[in-house]
């Protein structure tokens, strides 16, 4: 016998609210293990509420930003091949592809969150430096070397003082300058965000326009524009001796450019950009100063780094400074250079080693 309408929607409705239960239980527990994780995780490895709204506030405007630029343009193509409706879903969404990102993990994606809490942690310490510095000081090095009688230095120190200046001008709408690779991934996830926005049986003319406006915001994206890449090139023109070295990195932070002072690490040690900013992160360890011991660098002027990064960085401890100091001078500068020769190997290669290290025998 055919269930009764009245019995088919009670039926449907006991199946939503079945639902609707096992996804807010679902929640509650995802929740309580969240809260267990922060409740015994290590002091040292909590962020600080500034670091936190920092590293949100630069995963909000980065993915609003490639939403704006996905949406807009597959709207555009919608509305003109005869979808109005999907084109006005599409005209009216504002920053709502974030949540669902956050929801299904894909925003945990190491590689991705990794740049973004790096480059909202180099914007703190910017912040910080640029508070420190003397009233009325001048920013000597970058008007010198965008002054060099050097053609290829003038030339890149401009671009990198372009580059810094527009980060900097961002302020609130500060974007994150994603790597291509990275922010390919990015715009993939964004999309099919939308798509999902768009509910059941999207038509492949959708699919078609949300494809292209992520293909064209993908072909936009040009890592040559990235600070980074600016203060590489520049720190390459430069190519300090190792006389010059100690007091390029120590003015480089007075001016409160830390991008700059990372570029010149990298250059100097041969290693990533990424790596020497991992270096000039990373409170928990002597590796900075080891780097810097390996450069020829002396206790004194190392010292005159590791203050100022104490006072701008609120990870670093400087009360324990000195003792790490001491033992870091005592080393030959070959001895140090040994010791952080592992990351002059690509990224990939040590990776697979730090792999098959934890994986025993058989």
């Amino acid at each position: 016998m055919p269930a009764q309408p009245s019995q088919a929607i009670d039926s449907d409705l006991a199946a939503r609210v079945a639902a609707q239960a096992a996804s807010a239980d679902g929640r509650a527990g995802a929740r309580l293990s969240a809260t267990i994780a922060d409740v015994f995780a290590d002091v040292r490895d909590r962020l600080d509420e500034r670091t936190r709204v920092a590293i949100n506030r630069l995963a909000e405007t980065t993915v609003a930003a490639i939403e704006r630029d996905i949406a807009g343009h597959a709207a555009r193509l919608l509305e003109a091949r005869g979808f109005p409706d999907a084109a006005a879903l599409l005209a009216g969404n504002r920053a709502m592809t974030l949540p669902r990102l956050v929801e299904s993990g894909l925003m945990r994606d190491p590689g991705v969150m990794g740049e973004m809490i790096a480059q909202a942690r180099v914007d703190l310490i910017d912040e910080a430096l640029a508070a420190q510095r003397a009233p009325g000081g001048t920013a000597t090095l970058a008007a010198a070397l965008a002054e060099s009688a050097d053609g290829v230095v003038r030339a890149r120190a401009v671009a990198y003082l372009v580059a810094d200046s527009r980060r900097r001008l961002a302020h609130a709408d500060r974007r994150a300058e994603l790597p291509e690779a990275m922010h390919e991934r990015l715009a993939w996830w964004v999309a099919a965000a939308l798509r999902e926005r768009l509910g059941h049986g999207v038509p492949p003319e959708v699919d078609r326009a949300l494809s292209e406006a992520s293909q064209r915001s993908i072909a936009a994206h040009d890592d040559g524009e990235r600070v980074e890449a600016a203060a590489a090139q520049l720190a390459a023109a430069i190519d300090p001796v190792a006389g010059a070295l100690p007091q390029l990195l120590i003015d480089s932070l007075g001016e409160a450019r830390t991008d700059l002072f990372v570029a010149l690490l990298a250059h100097a040690l041969g290693i990533e950009f990424a790596e020497a900013r991992g270096l000039t992160l990373d409170a928990d360890s002597d590796r900075l100063w080891l780097a810097l011991r390996a450069l020829g660098i002396e206790r004194h002027l190392i010292a005159q780094v590791g203050f100022v990064l104490c006072e701008a960085d609120r990870a670093r401890d400087v009360e324990t400074l000195p003792d790490s100091l001491d033992r870091v001078a005592t080393l030959a500068p070959e001895t140090a250079a040994r010791a952080v020769a592992p990351l002059t190997l690509h990224r990939d290669f040590r990776a697979a080693v730090r792999a098959l290290a934890r994986s025993p025998r058989a």
